[in-house]
């Protein structure tokens, strides 16, 4: 028995509007979605926190890189400056241990004022994560603030 004209333009049209869909990363009916399994183990959402902050007397500052609820025992953490162009520039590069897996945190001496720093940090377990841009600026008497 030969399908109708009808039906077979019918199912055409229909695969072509669900693989447009694909391609614009949406979702197929939940019929043909596939089954979510959730997982055990020590592992969050976000992976670690990493956080920025400016210390210093006088017009000596440095920043404090902290990050916070790490699952990699080893991380790679570049604190880099960025211009107002958007551009960066790595001012320190170095992996770090993580205390009990957890945790770290460290120093980065003698940075620049009327500059914008950020940090960035990648481990396997963890991905990508970066701290918030934090701007330093010093007035001429060699006091600090940040933003």
């Amino acid at each position: 028995m030969k399908k109708s004209l009808s039906w077979r333009l019918f199912v055409l049209v229909a695969g072509t509007l669900f693989g447009l869909l694909a391609g614009l990363g949406l979702a197929a009916p939940a019929v043909a979605a596939p089954v979510q399994v959730a997982t055990t183990g020590n592992y969050h959402d976000r992976g670690g926190d990493l956080t920025l902050k400016a210390n210093g007397d006088g017009r000596h500052v440095s920043l404090k890189v902290v990050g916070d609820n790490y699952d990699s025992k080893k991380v790679d953490v570049k604190v880099v400056q960025v211009s107002h162009h958007g551009r960066h520039r790595v001012v320190d590069h170095r992996t770090v241990w993580t205390d009990r897996g957890d945790d770290f945190k460290y120093e980065v001496k003698y940075v620049e004022c009327g500059k914008s720093y950020q940090a960035h940090s990648y481990s396997k377990k963890d991905g990508w994560n970066s701290s918030e841009r934090i701007w330093i600026k010093c007035d001429r008497h060699g006091h600090y603030s940040y933003k």
